[in-house]
């Protein structure tokens, strides 16, 4: 007869733990990118993954685009964008980080001005949480 092994008992609840915590962070993401440029121009983007290339968007003022997928199984999931402003400039910046986003962020609104990008705060229905241009 084989013996109690708590050593696998305790591995086995880890991987059930891990697979669990795992499958749900996996819950399909929606992101949307909004043109709030000053002065009516137009906004060219850009967004890609490791794995998924958006294409390129021209978004009128106030336009935007959505797009949506599931974060990889191991959580490195990253949507990274281009933005061409109206004076030419290109910056860079991640629509989606899983890092930063991925436990508060299932729906992942951005407004994109001339500072910088402003993500959608759920608490008080607010673009306000703003990054500058690097």
């Amino acid at each position: 007869m084989a013996r109690f092994n708590y050593g696998s008992v305790a591995l086995l609840t880890m991987f059930i733990f891990f697979f669990t915590w795992a499958g749900l962070g996996r819950k399909t993401r929606h992101v949307r990118v909004t043109n709030a440029l000053e002065g009516g121009s137009t906004l060219t983007v850009n967004c890609r993954s490791e794995d998924d290339d958006i294409g390129i968007q021209v978004l009128q003022p106030q336009d935007s685009f959505e797009f949506h997928f599931k974060p990889t199984f191991i959580g490195i999931t990253r949507f990274y964008c281009s933005f061409q402003l109206p004076d030419a400039s290109i910056h860079w910046f991640d629509v989606y980080n899983h890092w930063r986003d991925g436990r508060d962020c299932s729906e992942c609104y951005w407004v994109i001005r001339d500072g910088g990008p402003c993500m959608f705060n759920w608490d008080n229905q607010q673009y306000d949480i703003c990054y500058k241009w690097s």
